[in-house]
């Protein structure tokens, strides 16, 4: 049976729009990451310092498809060694433990030129809070030395008036409470003032003169919906330097509407998302948490016939979805178990990682990572605390403690697989009910997956493909597949009917194939 998945009409409040309002709702250019022609996928190269981002657009992204990286927050944060650190911000200048101003504008600049775009996540909900319950002083990467105790900021430049009331959230499901309230005892700035927006504007146009896309916005589940559209409206176009970007282009945002922390409440904290629909593409946690329970075997990948608006998801072009990020990976339930899949599951990972590619729904995301021991632990440091180079092997992967996601064969496989069949629907979804799925992209492609932990996939499955031999990606030495070539892996062959006989056993590093009809850029 095939699945066309639908696209949700729009809902759009048109009670008191201004000019700015038509314009930010008419144009829908918030949800417009600006790829370049043929590119669908971001990768977070999660506390990679600028010079080593630059070296990656110009290798590896730029010419292996992939179409954004998004950067860790870029300004100064408070001076520390745990990851959280860079989410502490201590004012706006542009140093961070990734590198100064001029690395990151180089960063920048060799992205686009290599057409990767570039993505910066910003943190404005708050400032960087106390240390500890005495009034010490605060050091950031740029050398500023604040006061959080007296919410003292003056290199922002922020003082106490600048701040909501101090309080705490209990009750997540009161907006009032979730959107004035501090998040996790961090000062929380009070977004209705002129005065607070027009900082954080100053610092987001700067960004944008630099070249940046847009931007990523942490903890937009606790700021008021028409506060950030305030700011929205009043962003500058995208910059026209060096013709990355048409004139009249405005900023990509995207939205973190996360809830770690807020037990009880997850339910009607999902649901809020349609008060942000209009403001920007909305991360899709969700989607994460259910391939982790579907590849840790909490339920059947059967489960995700429907993905999309049936299941109770945001729009798939309002969506962007990733297997993991930085915090989820961090996060074991109370049994100690993982929420959501990485590289200590790394068969599981790769087979998040494949379906997700492989599916039409959502803008996807990768996150290239590092290993930790610890929930807190920053980024490598060398000897002198600073963030450690990436290193590659022989292979082109990266040596020991990053990880390096996006540079795995499998995902370099699939970001191609997702640039042949963009626009195409998913069709002709079959199961057994269980972890064994198969679908096709129209005419254009197929993928089975085996994700039985002892039960090999041996089916004759409809592919929706031409008569005709066709190699597997995924086996195959080559990332690009052309049919009239002798196949470098396994091969699969099709008959009049569209039909194939599929073996996929379960014990496979990768269980999965994915069949693609000849493609010519």
């Amino acid at each position: 049976r095939g699945y066309d998945l639908p696209v949700d009409s729009e809902l759009v409040d048109r009670a008191c729009i201004t000019s700015d309002d038509v314009h930010f709702i008419t144009h829908q250019s918030q949800f417009n990451p600006h790829f370049k022609t043929g590119r669908h996928t971001i990768v977070q190269l999660f506390e990679w310092r600028y010079e080593d981002i630059e070296r990656e657009c110009r290798t590896y992204l730029g010419p292996n498809g992939f179409g954004a990286v998004q950067l860790s927050p870029v300004n100064e944060v408070r001076d520390g060694v745990s990851w959280e650190d860079r989410y502490e911000p201590v004012s706006y200048k542009l140093t961070s433990r990734s590198g100064n101003e001029s690395a990151l504008r180089s960063a920048i600049e060799a992205c686009n030129k290599a057409d990767v775009r570039v993505i910066v996540e910003v943190v404005f909900n708050h400032m960087a809070r106390p240390e500890s319950s005495s009034s010490a002083q605060t050091r950031g990467t740029a050398g500023s030395t604040v006061n959080p105790a007296a919410r003292d900021y003056p290199d922002a430049p922020y003082s106490a008036a600048d701040f909501n009331d101090p309080c705490r959230i209990v009750n997540p499901e009161d907006p009032h409470e979730l959107r004035n309230c501090w998040k996790e005892d961090r000062p929380d700035l009070n977004l209705s003032l002129l005065r607070v927006r027009e900082r954080i504007l100053s610092f987001l146009n700067r960004l944008l003169s630099f070249g940046v896309a847009g931007f990523f916005v942490d903890s937009a589940l606790y700021m008021w919906p028409h506060d950030l559209h305030a700011l929205f409206t009043k962003l500058h176009n995208l910059s026209t330097v060096g013709d990355v970007f048409p004139a009249g282009s405005r900023p990509f945002i995207g939205l973190d509407l996360s809830y770690y922390g807020l037990p009880g409440a997850e339910q009607s904290l999902r649901a809020r998302w349609n008060e942000y629909a209009n403001l920007g593409v909305i991360a899709q946690d969700r989607f994460a948490y259910d391939v982790g329970d579907v590849l840790l075997k909490r339920k059947p990948f059967h489960y995700f016939v429907n993905l999309g608006t049936r299941l109770g998801y945001v729009p798939r072009e309002k969506a962007l979805i990733y297997v993991n990020n930085p915090q989820l990976e961090r996060l074991p339930d109370a049994d100690g178990d993982l929420w959501v899949v990485s590289v200590r599951n790394r068969r599981a990972y790769q087979i998040g990682l494949a379906f997700m590619l492989a599916h039409r729904y959502g803008m996807p995301s990768i996150t290239s990572s590092y290993e930790f021991v610890n929930s807190s632990q920053g980024p490598p440091t060398d000897g002198q605390g600073k963030i450690a180079p990436v290193q590659l092997d022989q292979s082109g992967s990266c040596r020991s403690p990053w990880i390096c996601e996006h540079r795995w064969p499998v995902v370099r496989k699939m970001v191609y697989f997702r640039h042949v069949t963009n626009g195409t629907g998913v069709r002709a979804w079959v199961d057994n009910g269980q972890n064994q799925i198969g679908f096709c992209r129209d005419r254009v492609g197929f993928v089975a997956f085996n994700a039985e932990i002892s039960l090999a996939l041996k089916a004759k499955l409809y592919t929706c493909l031409g008569e005709g031999l066709y190699c597997d990606l995924i086996s195959s030495a080559d990332d690009k597949l052309d049919a009239n070539n002798d196949c470098s892996g396994g091969s699969v062959k099709v008959d009049a009917s569209g039909h194939a006989e599929i073996f996929i056993h379960s014990q496979l590093e990768h269980p999965f194939i994915a069949l693609l009809k000849p493609f010519k850029p």
